[in-house]
């Protein structure tokens, strides 16, 4: 499916400060692969005059960790929102600027061997060509790079993509490999996993997919018949017992019940022959 970058962009942008608050998922997978980055034989990046390229900084939960662990690397940060600059340092902690660059990451320019590490989380689920990517991302490494993806897989917001009919066409872990080792990327270290989340309500969920942006699948308007069926659909088919969710006490919680919503977080990372 083509993905409406547009609305991509507005709903990031209205929801940046919230985003950096509540994507907890989004902020754990970033520490992750930063703790893969550092136990997969990184240590040559840690030397100066390597560069280095984020796809989708955000509000920077993978760039401050690779910044600290790679802080002589001249990086470029890219995002689509402008207004992530705002949430970045200007400098590594060994004082090496950052430059940031505003657009489409997905046409991102890498040219021919060029960078040293290109790394990205969390962003390319939104992307149409994603093989397409991952073959100009790798041509874009120097002979040894390293591309340290995290993403998405097919669990992710199960419940949304069931109840709705919308949701984003995530490629399992097996597909990414064989994209990865096609485009000459030997793969170091892969991991997954399937995490539940408990909120009070469905709209709840929503509500959560608001504040982080991630609602951008389509500019749909919720009329109060709709909202209704969502929540009876929701609540029918994904009720847990016991509520987990804080907030403030609705009826829901009350009588111990809450609704989960899935992340299925994937993480890649792989050398260039």
């Amino acid at each position: 499916m083509k993905h409406d970058k547009v609305l991509l962009k507005q709903r990031f942008e209205r929801h940046l400060g919230t985003y950096d608050t509540l994507a907890t998922v989004q902020r754990a997978i970033a520490g992750r692969l930063a703790t893969l980055l550092e136990s997969t034989g990184t240590s040559d990046l840690k030397e100066g005059g390597k560069k280095g390229v984020e796809i989708g900084t955000g509000t920077g939960f993978l760039t401050r960790h690779l910044i600290r662990l790679f802080p002589r690397t001249e990086w470029t940060l890219n995002d689509l929102v402008p207004k992530s600059r705002d949430f970045l340092p200007p400098t590594t902690p060994c004082g090496v600027p950052l430059r940031f660059t505003a657009g489409d990451g997905e046409l991102f320019r890498f040219g021919t061997a060029v960078y040293d590490l290109i790394a990205s989380a969390s962003t390319v689920q939104w992307f149409d060509d994603l093989p397409g990517f991952i073959a100009r991302a790798a041509a874009g490494l120097a002979p040894g790079g390293i591309l340290a993806l995290g993403t998405f897989g097919p669990e992710n917001f199960r419940e949304i993509t069931a109840t709705t009919g919308q949701g984003l066409e995530y490629y399992p872990l097996g597909e990414l490999v064989r994209i990865f080792s096609t485009n000459g990327l030997r793969i170091l270290s892969e991991e997954e996993w399937i995490e539940e989340q408990h909120y009070p309500a469905p709209t709840d969920v929503l509500r959560h997919l608001r504040l982080t942006g991630v609602n951008a699948v389509a500019a749909e308007r919720w009329t109060h018949s709709r909202l209704k069926q969502f929540e009876a659909d929701y609540r029918s088919a994904y009720s847990v017992g016991a509520a987990s969710a804080s907030g403030p006490k609705k009826e829901e919680e009350k009588s111990g019940e809450s609704v989960t919503l899935t992340f299925h977080p994937i993480l890649l990372i792989a050398e260039k022959h």
